[in-house]
């Protein structure tokens, strides 16, 4: 293999030497009003490749309305015009290998906007449009708090979610990073975009499946696409400095404070961001918390952090670099609550929990961007990273357990502290030539990564058994360390075959390496810990996994239609050695062969109008943690083991997406289907001792485990489009299998568990209307959720949740530049175990003024949880347990912020300062320019 691959490396630059240059082409042209026939300044112009609509550049008219674009490649490519008031106008154009210069010559938009009056132009902004699988919300049609930052907004768009955690879902999809026009932002961490934009930078928000890096250079779509949210910044906001700068105090001895300052421009970007408060607020992922807004007390526990980042980016003709570095802290105290029912066959155990943990944390995390492009034949991309955090954490508690007729089987009380440092780095190589210019290309991509985690955790329980009068005392100290690394090397060549068909061929090999030692130390008699570890207790562990790719399909580009067929066949190899412990020497070795078929269709009946149907398989690697067979004491009632006869898990996953944007009235429909199902997925085999309520858990393969979502999202406007309405309908059922048996035997490590499935079914309906006009606008919102949980096991256990929402809130535009913005939550969760069952009016309300020129600066007073009734209650189900949780919150507080608005415009100053829902300016059919309520 080594031969082999050294032979691949370098018939691969052989290649990259060799290949005709072909010259540089300009485009450029003049874009006119059609009916003035006047020039159009500052109209947007867009290239994209064909057929994949991949943005390559874009530039602006200047005042004569022409236009010229440089450096472009031989190939297929559609030039987009769009401008305030007007249709965007698409043109589709060629670039030969001889042309020097291309004249597209004088483009015409039509006017799209209502005459009222006399000349005056008003352009209401559609809150949503769809165009083939990308969704664009208009900015504008959203009004939020004064000084909000981009969460709010986000909150309000049709089929969003934001959970406490910070999580995105976007129509059931998580949305996973968050692009400033077309360029990354804090690559790995949406939740920096979240806290700390302020919302009057964005002009509109777009959603789409980005494509990886390699099926954005070659056109192939490999699969890897993850869900974004694309952020186009006001074109006024590029010419100098813009940012946002806040500090706050409240009650209970709140405060926040946060700074961010951006430099926008067409090739480059630099943002620096800042915070610290103990408002929940969090702004990093596990770095640290800055932001502002209308949601307050999110997130699990009471939170106070630090933090600090920086994101840039540069593009040249040839090269774009890019990267951003961050560095937080963060402290948790959090309080929990749960209760918690195990089912098994005609029986069940319940168990009541009280816990409190506190949890220090510091983050580093530094990521780069490189792209270059030496010629016009020939992409280099290089994205290295690197993280280290350090975290001290420490949790005492209280649990007891019942048996099915709820008398007391045991109660522990336990405490621990862990200090966990951990240290990982990434870096990912891809090259790519073309060969000619009818698509032929070959592309080699090397990835890399290393990890290694060291802890050191100090844990004591105290268990009372009620049945037999014993009691057990455990106190250990266990040194943990844990390393790996895992490299990819891959091979992909596209040959063009007959008319718009290509074959593309792919290979790839991946190596893993992960290894753990852990040594457990019991207590000795003088207080210490006694130096020679507990053999049964302890264990060193590696794992050797390797997998190859070997991948055919053939792709077919159509202007209505384009599919990808092909076949995948993937080998697997698992090494498994123990060096310490109780199974030392019995090594193990797995041999797995993998194959399925792959199969993409997108079918556009129109711009607006799409149909798509995938599939694709993929493997899964068992964790090395999983892997180990030693014995986890440090909790005696919770006894856990791996398994390293654990096989390599395989996901099948089927999707039907259609989607529909009706542009006169403004009508969109989305609808999605998907189908998941997991061959050899591990599942959790749980005995129970029902004489001192103990469990031991190790792991299993196990079929069986699927779900089936689905989902319908409409909006429309209503009358004069000041009213909106959008509905979301989604369905999912599924099945989790696990083991789980009660023995009545002292050791119940000899029960043989039994084969057990909860069948998930889970219903969501949610209804907004929203009422929008000059002065204010208005919105209400209701839901229920629905929730079934049936085991196979324990008929008599079936629970079923409802969970209803009712909502209503208001932004309100008052004389003086006084704005008053109010938002009340009624939630009735029923069908909760352990009294969990919750009726909450969740209502904040803010007042602001805003005051200096362009209304730079604003006092906000704010209040949270007026009526002091927030919870934080989760439940979770799996094949064997239903348990609900309930953690601490903030409580109802109060705040007074100050923030001022950066901006280095100039005379310019009043266009970055509108509020959102105040438009831009644009040209009416006289020349003149008015102005706007919305963008269009």
């Amino acid at each position: 293999m080594k031969y082999n691959i050294i032979g691949l490396v370098t018939f691969f630059f052989c290649i990259l030497s060799v290949g005709a240059q072909t010259k540089h082409t300009s485009i450029s042209g003049k874009v006119i009003d059609g009916t003035t026939k006047t020039s159009v300044e500052q109209a947007a112009v867009r290239i994209v490749s064909l057929p994949d609509s991949a943005f390559v550049t874009g530039v602006s008219t200047n005042k004569n309305g022409t236009f010229s674009v440089s450096n472009l490649k031989k190939g297929y490519y559609a030039l987009k015009v769009s401008f305030i008031g007007y249709n965007t106008l698409t043109k589709s154009f060629q670039i030969s290998s001889t042309a020097l210069s291309v004249n597209i010559g004088t483009l015409t938009l039509g006017t799209n906007s209502v005459m009222l009056k006399s000349a005056v132009i008003v352009g209401e902004a559609p809150p949503v449009v769809v165009v083939a699988d990308t969704l664009m919300y208009n900015a504008s049609a959203y009004r939020v708090p004064e000084g909000a930052m981009l969460e709010e907004l986000v909150k309000k768009l049709p089929g969003v979610e934001v959970s406490t955690e910070g999580k995105i879902t976007l129509n059931g999809k998580e949305i996973k990073k968050i692009m400033v026009d077309g360029k990354e932002f804090f690559t790995k961490d949406p939740k920096v975009s979240m806290k700390n934009l302020p919302v009057n930078m964005i002009d509109k928000v777009k959603a789409y499946d980005k494509k990886s890096d390699l099926a954005r250079i070659t056109g192939v779509d490999d699969g890897d696409d993850e869900a974004v949210l694309d952020l186009s910044v006001k074109k006024d906001m590029k010419k100098g400095l813009v940012g946002n700068g806040f500090v706050g105090y409240g009650n209970k001895d709140l405060y926040d404070a946060g700074i961010m300052v951006s430099r926008f421009k067409d090739d480059s970007q630099f943002s620096l961001i800042g915070g610290a408060n103990n408002t929940n607020n969090q702004g990093f992922s596990e770095l640290g918390d800055a932001g502002a807004g209308m949601s307050g007390n999110a997130g699990t526990g009471v939170n106070t952090s630090k933090s600090i980042g920086a994101d840039f980016s540069k593009s040249t003709p040839k090269l774009d670099v890019g990267g951003d570095v961050k560095f937080g802290n963060s402290d948790r105290d959090a309080r929990m609550k749960s209760y918690s029912e195990t089912l098994f066959k005609g029986s069940s155990s319940y168990t009541s929990n009280d816990n409190a943990s506190r949890r220090n944390r510091n983050d580093f995390n530094a990521d780069l961007r490189l792209e270059w492009k030496p010629d016009t034949l020939t992409n280099i991309i290089f994205r290295p990273g690197v993280t280290y955090s350090h975290t001290n954490s420490s949790s005492e508690g209280t649990s007891e357990n019942f048996d099915s007729n709820h008398a007391g089987v045991n109660k522990a009380q336990s405490n621990s502290n862990n200090i966990l440092n951990s240290l990982s780095t990434t870096g990912n190589l891809q090259i790519n030539r073309k060969l000619n210019s009818k698509g032929r290309n070959i592309t080699f991509r090397a990835d890399y990564g290393y990890n290694n985690n060291e802890s050191d955790k100090y844990a004591y329980s105290n268990t009372f058994f009620f049945r037999n009068d014993s009691t057990s005392i455990r106190d250990q100290y266990v040194d943990n360390t844990g390393h790996g690394y895992n490299y990819r090397l891959q091979a992909v060549y596209m040959e063009p075959i007959f008319t718009n068909r290509f074959l593309q061929l792919k290979y790839s090999y991946q190596y893993q390496f992960s290894s753990s030692e852990k040594y457990t130390h019991d207590r000795d008699a003088s207080g210490g810990y006694k130096q020679a570890y507990v053999d049964s207790l302890s264990n060193s562990f590696e794992n050797r996994y390797t997998t190859q790719q070997f991948d055919v399909s053939m792709r077919t580009i159509r202007p209505k239609y384009m599919y990808s067929i092909g076949m995948t066949l993937e080998p697997q190899s698992s090494t498994s050695k123990t060096l310490v412990g109780p199974n030392k020497g019995k090594d193990i070795s797995q041999n797995v062969l993998n194959y399925s078929p792959n199969f993409d269709l997108r079918y556009r009946f129109s711009k607006q109008e799409m149909l798509r149907i995938t599939y694709r398989g993929k493997s899964n690697a068992p964790n090395v943690d999983n892997l180990q067979a030693v014995i986890d004491q440090t909790d005696p009632l919770n006894i856990k083991y791996g398994n390293p006869d654990l096989k390599p898990s395989y996901d099948n996953r089927f999707m039907v997406f259609y989607n529909n944007y009706l542009q006169k009235s403004q009508r969109s429909v989305m609808v999605n289907v998907s189908l998941n199902n997991t061959i050899n997925s591990v599942a959790s085999k749980m005995s129970y001792n029902s004489k001192t309520g103990g469990r031991i858990t190790n792991l299993v393969n196990v079929n069986g485990n699927w779900n089936a979502n689905g989902f319908f999202a409409f909006n429309t406007p209503l009358w004069s489009k000041k009213f909106t309405v959008n509905t979301f309908t989604n369905a999912s059922y599924g099945d989790v299998v696990s083991f789980a048996t009660l023995s009545k035997d002292a050791v119940v490590s000899d029960a043989v568990a039994e084969k057990g499935t909860t069948h998930n079914l889970m219903l969501s309906q949610r209804l907004s209307l929203n009422y929008r006009n000059d002065l204010f606008d208005v919105g209400l919102n209701g839901g229920v959720n629905y929730a079934l949980a049936k085991s196979s096991v324990q008929v008599q256990s079936n629970r079923e949740t409802f969970d209803y929402t009712f909502g209503a809130n208001t932004n309100v535009n008052l004389p003086w530049d006084v704005s008053v913005s109010s938002d009340a939550t009624y939630a009735i969760m029923s069908g909760y175990s352990g009294g969990f069952d919750k009726h909450q009016l969740l209502w904040n309300g803010q007042l602001s003024k805003s005051f200096l020129s362009s209304k730079r600066a604003t006092l906000r007073f704010s209040i949270y949880d007026i009526l002091r009734q927030q919870s934080n209650l989760t439940r979770t189900v799996t094949a064997s347990m239903i348990q609900d949780t309930e953690y601490n919150t903030l409580g109802s507080y109060f705040m007074v912020h100050f923030v001022y608005k950066l901006n280095t415009l100039g005379g310019k100053t009043g266009k970055s300062n509108r509020r959102p829902g105040e438009g831009g300016r644009y040209r009416d059919h006289s020349g003149s320019s008015h102005g706007g309520r919305g963008r269009m």
